[in-house]
């Protein structure tokens, strides 16, 4: 398969300027006016002080470091990363919008790239004319632009204000028309970036259904987004941008999600123990055989055990965990109260409040015990600020025939099948 991006050893830097304010000096009138015109009849435009007397310091800051990666033509690659990461920057090279200060990017194809809202609209343009104006920056021709336009204004749903500037759209109008343009004028390479999440949810729908489209015509899409579901659902693969560099180089999708989660979920802030005024949180520690584990088998019981103190009586007390994807996505909430109501109350002292999840539960794959405690209808305590990831592996109670089959859903359901025979032959 050929290649339709090869990114070798890309970098860009930006020159930021500080200024530093400097205590104002006491000085004369004769100073004053001597400095200014000793700088004017210099003229040499070199200033260590900026106005008032600040001090200007310069810092190289790199936004990307030694970019390595190829993409295959057809191929839906998502590039991930935190804000800041560099993720629009790489986009703005590969659309040549910015250029780099190092390094080199070859584009074999037509390139249609959808940054921002509005991409290569002009305001004052009619969305009918915006779209002809975009396919001559795509080198179509209008008998061509012609062929796609129904279905540009079909896929955008604007047909009413076809002929309105395109400066009084709704950002969504923006983007409906944007994204539409970009699509369908056959670009070889479709470039993405978060804007897709203007949209509501149908058209987002619609959006990733012409994605797969374009997949399966041979067309390669860059896809950035910080919805990981979005993700998941629109691409193969995934780069993941950590200050200006790749981690891990291109790896598939779900292996980029689920480190690109590891990384950002709240382990960074469970540092323990965790204090607040009522409660503290002491230690969590997440067992299996009496031993704290991060990787769990789970063909047997996950034990989770909670160290807290509490400063003063409680009522309406709540202390549990919420058992979570590492998408974020809710699969259980667990609280002792919900099903104990004397722990509602608590007096001060300190307690190991112990739980459970049975064997089997789990289907193998990633996810997040995040502690929760709270007064109900008061407040909460921890503010989902103490997040524990967990890895579960494949029950070895699942059919070995099929250990290479990919896990559905969240949870397993042994429904008690039984096979009853009505004839044999």
């Amino acid at each position: 398969m050929s290649k339709a991006i090869v990114v070798d050893n890309l970098s860009k830097s930006y020159l930021l300027k500080h200024r530093a304010a400097q205590a104002p000096a006491q000085k004369s009138l004769r100073d004053t006016v001597g400095r200014g015109l000793s700088n004017l009849l210099r003229g040499d435009g070199q200033r260590s002080r900026g106005a008032g007397g600040d001090l200007e310091t310069e810092e190289v800051f790199w936004a990307l470091r030694d970019i390595n990666f190829e993409v295959e033509q057809g191929e839906r690659v998502a590039i991930i990363g935190r804000n800041g990461a560099g993720k629009s920057t790489l986009l703005k090279i590969l659309s040549r919008v910015v250029s780099p200060t190092t390094g080199s990017v070859r584009i074999r194809g037509r390139l249609s790239s959808l940054l921002e809202v509005g991409t290569g609209f002009h305001p004052e343009l009619t969305g009918r004319e915006n779209v002809f104006l975009n396919g001559a920056l795509l080198g179509m021709s209008q008998a061509e632009v012609r062929r796609k336009f129904d279905e540009i204004v079909d896929f955008a749903e604007i047909e009413r204000f076809l002929d309105t500037p395109v400066k009084r759209y709704s950002s969504g109008m923006y983007v409906r028309l944007a994204f539409a343009v970009s699509a369908f004028l056959e670009p070889d390479i479709i470039v993405l970036d978060e804007v897709l999440a203007v949209g509501d949810a149908a058209f987002q729908k619609k959006c990733q259904g012409k994605m797969r489209q374009l997949a399966a015509e041979g067309r390669t899409v860059l896809f950035v987004s910080h919805s990981m579901g979005a993700v998941k659902e629109m691409c193969d693969t995934a780069l993941i941008l950590e200050g200006g560099r790749v981690s891990n180089g291109k790896v598939s999708v779900d292996e980029a999600v689920l480190s690109y989660m590891r990384r950002t979920v709240n382990t960074e802030c469970a540092h323990l123990p965790f204090h607040t005024e009522d409660v503290d949180c002491l230690n969590v520690l997440i067992l299996q055989n009496e031993t704290p584990v991060t990787e769990c088998d789970g063909g047997k019981p996950i034990d989770v055990q909670i160290e807290f103190r509490v400063h003063r009586p409680l009522q309406n007390f709540r202390m549990g965990f919420y058992l979570k994807t590492v998408l974020g996505e809710m699969i259980s909430r667990s609280l002792a109260a919900d099903w104990n109501p004397e722990m509602e109350t608590v007096m001060p002292g300190d307690y190991i409040l112990h739980a459970r999840l049975p064997e089997d539960l789990l289907v193998a794959g990633s996810y997040v015990v995040e502690i929760h405690s709270s007064q109900f209808g008061v407040c909460d305590y921890f503010t989902d600020m103490l997040s524990f990831p967990i890895a579960v592996r494949r029950s070895s109670r699942y059919n070995v025939q099929h250990i290479a089959e990919q896990p559905f859903g969240y949870v397993n359901v042994n429904p008690g099948w039984r096979l009853e025979s009505l004839s044999l032959a």
